[in-house]
């Protein structure tokens, strides 16, 4: 616990126990750090919060264990729903029950990009990566 006193003199009780410090040895470090904490994915209830409507989202159920990637969407009379996918039926058509969200990460993009030979077609330039090894 603080104990903060303002411009006014008067003062006041801050509980600082859940609070994190993150030393950075640099600002390259610090916009590391806080671009990492912006991107801290967790469950949103749909109790809390509904998606942006027509986003790719994951989604949780009340009554199965695998999440599932899923879109929200609004119709005219403002209500909304969740389907599957690009499906054109919602999840609770078939009995299932979303109780979470969270958005989808970034692909995975590697830091340098394979480029296609151009003398080479698909084939070639994924040859063996997919052969059976024993």
């Amino acid at each position: 616990m603080l104990v903060m006193i303002d411009e006014n003199g008067v003062a006041d009780v801050y509980d600082d126990t859940y609070d994190i410090v993150i030393h950075c040895e640099n600002e390259e470090d610090q916009k590391d750090a806080r671009l990492a904490l912006k991107n801290v994915r967790r469950w949103i209830p749909v109790t809390e919060k509904l998606p942006e409507p027509e986003t790719y989202i994951l989604v949780s159920f009340d009554n199965f264990t695998l999440p599932d990637i899923a879109i929200y969407r609004v119709d005219d009379d403002g209500s909304g729903a969740f389907y599957p996918g690009d499906e054109d039926y919602t999840y609770l058509s078939v009995g299932f029950y979303v109780n979470a969200w969270m958005p989808l990460p970034e692909p995975y993009r590697s830091e340098v990009e394979e480029k296609l030979v151009a003398d080479t077609g698909w084939k070639d330039h994924y040859r063996g990566r997919f052969e059976k090894v024993e």
